[in-house]
């Protein structure tokens, strides 16, 4: 959820000339649970951990129609305890968004800088941007496919140390501009956290108020009123003297401190356009599958017997696997179920190809691979990812460039510098199935037209292009000297 300056202007209004901020909170924190987005964003992670609606149908249930003694039809569950109740989950969302993240983010990204200070500029950005770093990427882009947006929130510890971390987007709320809805004014991130009163553990919400300069801390009690703790800056800096504190500043950054990654323009979540789909599959699945489990290889049918001497034929087959008839009326006769298996596999199979159509995926166990292996051919195997993937990646540069920018402010501050943020280039190396001969050959074709590092990016063997870079300009010493 998101709300505009005008809006938190209006609440604070209708709170009453107090401005309460405990009522403003209760009312934006409530409707923010309840919306629609929220309710798509614990959709996209149940169903990415697996959780899917399909989990909740009891396969021993179903609807009977009876006739009543007035003749009226009515609708009753019947319950069977001897059915089937197996659950079968495919989780295609998982292998979408894992797809999408591993092609995206599998090896790390080349951080260049334009100008003559880069090569100082970029030994500090590759040193920043380590296998931390790039694990933490990879967790940004799978919220952002799992929820529409994922926010990652930079912070100093208690040590004074520039940290940052992912922060879930259902515990934020975003306070943007009124007049374009773009610039991020504030932001309301609200969890649960557990206290101990008198000697019983209880669950209670915090609340987080930032600004662009501070941020006040609130505290639910017992009565679900949100009491204002402490408001501080950002971070504070305590200046000593003697070895005794002397004073202490509270700075801000002058923005908020919260990065929102999107996984597109409209915050769509990955799993949006096809759960419909994902669901009907898991429903055909299960239900394929009861059946089979409940499926008697052969059942008899006995006639002119009826009640107990029914019950002893039954009992003599098992037994015996014969039965004498004496009665020359009756007869006992196998007879095998058939289930229609082609019919329900090729809706499965329409089901499962629509799902990586309208999921924008690659189906790897499609019968087209490996009929043509050449790049062209690969490239249109991945026509419909790219389109998906297009979209995506300048959210993703746009969002690393910012959080680049709080580390290029921090690092200045500490170290007199005045590298400019501006000048970063990000480069995503994307992991995809190509062919390798036909890449080299483009590459080495290209040498003296593209830079170096640029070519190393696109190597197939490189998965770290500064080390690289750096083990190449080692190898070039060490044979000059």
């Amino acid at each position: 959820m998101f709300i505009t300056e005008m809006e938190l202007l209006k609440a604070r209004l209708a709170a009453g000339k107090s401005l309460n901020d405990s009522h403003i909170l209760k009312e934006i924190i409530q409707e923010d649970k309840n919306s629609d987005k929220k309710k798509r964003m614990e959709e996209g992670e149940r169903y990415y951990q697996g959780k899917h609606d399909i989990l909740q149908k009891d396969f021993r249930r179903s609807p009977v129609s009876e006739t009543g003694r007035d003749g009226e039809e009515s609708m009753q569950m019947f319950f069977n305890p001897n059915r089937s109740n197996h659950h079968c989950v495919n989780p295609f969302h998982h292998a979408l968004v894992a797809q999408k993240t591993a092609y995206l983010v599998g090896r790390e990204p080349t951080i260049s800088v334009r100008g003559q200070e880069s090569k100082e500029f970029e030994a500090m950005l590759t040193d920043f941007a380590d296998e931390g770093f790039n694990s933490m990427l990879q967790k940004w882009i799978t919220g952002a496919a799992n929820k529409g947006v994922e926010f990652l929130h930079v912070y100093y510890d208690e040590e004074g140390a520039f940290r940052y971390c992912i922060v879930p987007a259902e515990e934020v709320i975003v306070v943007y501009d009124e007049v374009y809805q773009q610039d991020i004014r504030e932001v309301i991130r609200y969890y649960d956290i557990k206290v101990l009163e008198g000697g019983r553990e209880k669950t209670k919400r915090r609340v987080e108020w930032w600004t662009g300069e501070n941020v006040t801390y609130y505290t639910e009690n017992s009565d679900g009123e949100f009491l204002k703790e402490n408001k501080s800056g950002h971070w504070t800096v305590t200046e000593l003297m003697d070895g005794e504190e002397r004073e202490t500043v509270e700075h801000g950054w002058g923005r908020v401190p919260f990065i929102p990654l999107r996984n597109n323009d409209r915050e769509m979540t990955d799993l949006q356009l096809v759960k419909g789909l994902i669901d009907a599959y898991d429903y055909v699945s299960s239900e394929g599958t009861n059946n089979l489990l409940d499926l008697v290889d052969l059942y008899w049918v006995i006639q002119g017997y009826g009640g107990e001497t029914a019950s002893a034929v039954a009992r003599k087959l098992q037994v015996n696997k014969a039965v004498q008839i004496s009665d020359s009326s009756g007869s006992v006769e196998a007879k095998q179920v058939q289930l229609p298996v082609e019919g329900r596999l090729d809706w499965m199979q329409m089901l499962r190809k629509d799902i990586f159509h309208f999921g924008m995926g690659v189906d790897t166990d499609s019968d087209d691979w490996g009929k043509a292996a050449s790049g062209v051919a690969l490239k249109f195997q991945y026509a419909m990812f790219y389109l998906k993937i297009n979209g995506v990646v300048p959210e993703i540069k746009k969002a690393m460039k910012e959080f680049f920018r709080f580390v290029v402010e921090d690092w200045n501050r500490e170290n007199g510098t005045d590298w400019d943020w501006r000048k970063i280039q990000i480069t995503l190396n994307t992991n995809g199935i190509t062919d390798d001969l036909e890449t080299m050959q483009i590459i080495t074709e290209s040498k003296g037209i593209v830079s170096e590092k640029t070519l190393l990016g696109k190597h197939p063997f490189v998965e770290d292009v500064n080390s690289e870079m750096e083990q190449l300009e080692r190898e070039r010493k060490g044979k000059e000297e």
